[in-house]
């Protein structure tokens, strides 16, 4: 049985980040457009703006993404985010912090994990937008039953229902919500089991962070899927993962897209 307040402390992490920030400015989007306001960052967000616009499929970001937020924590901290504006996730606001996200920098390092930053936001949007998630006021998840998510209930055959009957079942899922549900009140204790649980399953997660949950798990591997070549033999459940993308064309076509419009900062 899965608890939707088990993410209780994803909700706790990301609001006390958020408290210590240093936001630079908020901007409205409309129609596809940022909207200037008074601040003397307009140009810099307009950049930011326009870039992800550019690079990903419009038909996503122009009609979903409504708000754009410049802060910064510092360097490798909280890099981004993409959050639901309402309950009917039809609106999201992307958070972009410019130390890490630098399309400018001569560092290749850097700009690859920047492009890796924007690619994994998108994948957020991808998986839980209005098509992906449907509002519920249920709070529990029985065996079986479609995925519950904070942004609501998965549609059966959305991608991230699919992605968690493949690939979250049996013994995994269930330790995940003990960790969820023991351990996640405070910090330390949820970081230091979840790495336990990517530890001892190594196999299954392309990165430590795809452990935090099946909503990162399956953006994580919606990354990789963009980002590098198809698995021709797959031999583990992280490798299957890469490839799970590939029956949707819709989304093969998506893949082409972005690494075309990524081509000039990954070459």
């Amino acid at each position: 049985m899965k608890l939707k307040l088990i993410t209780l402390f994803f909700v706790f992490s990301t609001f006390y980040q958020s408290t210590i920030d240093k936001r630079i400015g908020v901007w409205q989007i409309q129609n596809g457009e940022l909207v200037k306001n008074r601040s003397n960052k307009n140009d810099l967000a307009n950049y930011y703006w326009k870039e992800f616009n550019r690079i990903f499929p419009q038909e996503l970001t122009k009609k979903y993404i409504k708000r754009i937020v410049l802060m910064t924590d510092g360097v490798d901290e909280k890099t981004g985010a993409l959050v639901s504006l309402n309950s009917r996730n039809d609106k999201w606001q992307l958070e972009i912090d410019v130390q890490d996200v630098n399309l400018k920098t001569r560092n290749r390092r850097r700009l690859h994990e920047s492009v890796y930053t924007l690619v994994h936001e998108f994948g957020h949007l991808l998986t839980l937008n209005k098509t992906q998630i449907r509002p519920t006021k249920k709070g529990l998840q029985d065996e079986g039953e479609l995925y519950l998510t904070l942004e609501g209930e998965a549609y059966k055959k959305s991608y991230l229902n699919k992605f968690v009957n493949l690939f979250w079942k049996g013994a995994l899922l269930n330790r995940w919500d003990v960790i969820q549900r023991e351990y996640c009140y405070t910090e330390a204790n949820c970081v230091e089991k979840l790495l336990d649980l990517y530890d001892n399953n190594r196999s299954e997660f392309l990165t430590d962070y795809a452990a935090e949950s099946p909503e990162e798990d399956i953006v994580e591997s919606w990354t990789a899927f963009v980002l590098r070549p198809k698995v021709r033999n797959p031999k583990t459940i992280a490798h299957k993962k890469i490839n799970f993308f590939y029956q949707f064309p819709e989304l093969v076509a998506y893949r082409k897209m972005i690494r075309q419009n990524t081509r000039k900062y990954l070459h």
